[in-house]
């Protein structure tokens, strides 16, 4: 280890015992998840933009395994291996992380990085929402970082939206799976928009041919190359024969949806951006957006100087989560000024535990070498 890097490796290990101190004395207990986890609970739960990111290889024993990209997921099996865990548990963690970087080596996007973090299970509330909010902006000040951004985004309004408007459920379920990646999002927005006959060419026979020729692969344990299993490609394919008997979205219907998601505006004018749009389009979205308006208003006194946006486009990167999200961020520096982030994920739990648990959940997650480098100014 170089000088250089014994100095970092020192601080990061001050920070990491003044982070945990934090978290500690807030009630949160400290866990260890292992570093090396099932493949499937994140392959099948993370989204496919971090998949292809993700560390997979094969044990001798033919189980498919994995380096963890993210502590939540891991974390939620220590809860699930709980089973008698109080009605609220409250974990914190630091430790690594790993993910496939793509292009040059960039020393604030490495392949094995820190986390520090907090995760909230038992409790579907404003108050646990606001409980973890404050605790991370209280802990990234604490690691030396003054001027940031609070950008808040909130999957329950947009998810309200869509089922609020008029579309088949799988439709529904197909925007909200592509929100998370903007490009992919407006071209399935588009597609869903065209005319019948140019929406799909494929043919229930088909279909059939298709279902029958992916089962024999699978049953003769064929390998297959990329990222979906056979029957994932079987219901998409499915799904594209339905959809050329559909009507389309309407113009009304997909520009609401293009409002909804230019709204970015400082709190809380954004909350009344969104009722006047769901107003004029007679959409009964309150119940959703009263749940924000009391997070975000409970939220401004712990602020302070930093900046408090609203963005409805803005999702984070794993499709597990379901209400409230959150990135503090440092202006101008891209991904590696991304300091932290989380959010509400109410439907990890049960998915995780096949419908045996149906815990509501919210946690956070800090970049630590991130915040390490934000607060010397090396950002």
């Amino acid at each position: 280890m170089t000088a250089e890097g014994a100095i970092e490796f020192e601080a990061l290990e001050t920070q990491a015992a003044s982070l945990m101190r934090l978290f500690v004395e807030a009630g949160y207990e400290r866990v260890a998840p292992a570093f090396i986890q099932p493949a499937s609970l994140f392959l099948d739960r993370i989204g496919e933009a971090l998949r292809a990111r993700t560390y997979v290889f094969t044990d001798p024993d033919g189980e498919e395994l994995c380096l963890r990209p993210d502590l939540t997921i891991p974390v939620c099996r220590i809860f699930l291996e709980r089973p008698n865990s109080r009605a609220i548990t409250k974990f914190c963690y630091n430790g690594p992380a790993f993910r496939v970087q793509e292009g040059r080596p960039d020393p604030l996007r490495p392949r094995e990085f820190r986390q520090a973090g907090i995760e909230y299970f038992g409790l579907r509330s404003a108050e646990a929402d606001l409980e973890v909010l404050k605790l991370t902006i209280e802990a990234v000040r604490k690691g030396g970082l003054r001027n940031f951004t609070i950008k808040l985004g909130h999957i329950g309004i947009f998810t309200a939206l869509l089922n609020a408007l008029d579309m088949p459920a799988r439709w529904r379920q197909r925007l909200a799976r592509s929100f998370w990646r903007p490009a992919v999002f407006a071209s399935e927005l588009e597609r869903l928009s065209r005319p019948k006959k140019h929406r799909s060419s494929f043919l229930p026979s088909d279909i059939l041919t298709c279902e029958e020729l992916l089962n024999d692969l699978e049953t003769r344990s064929v390998p297959f190359i990329g990222l979906r299993r056979p029957s994932e490609i079987v219901k998409r394919l499915k799904e594209k024969a339905a959809d050329a008997e559909e009507l389309p979205l309407s113009s009304a219907t997909v520009g609401i949806i293009q409002d909804y998601l230019r709204i970015t505006r400082r709190m809380p004018d954004a909350v009344d951006s969104i009722e006047t749009l769901a107003g004029k389009a007679k959409l009964d979205i309150s119940a959703a957006v009263a749940e924000a308006r009391t997070l975000f208003e409970g939220l401004l006194p712990h602020a302070g100087s930093a900046l408090l946006v609203f963005a409805a486009d803005f999702g984070r990167h794993f499709e597990y989560y379901s209400g409230m999200v959150f990135q503090i961020e440092i202006e101008g520096a891209g991904i590696p000024g991304q300091i932290a982030g989380g959010g509400r994920y109410d439907g990890l739990v049960k998915a995780m535990s096949q419908g045996r648990r149906d815990v509501p959940a919210v946690g956070a997650a800090i970049h630590t070498e991130r915040l390490l480098a934000a607060a010397a100014g090396k950002l």
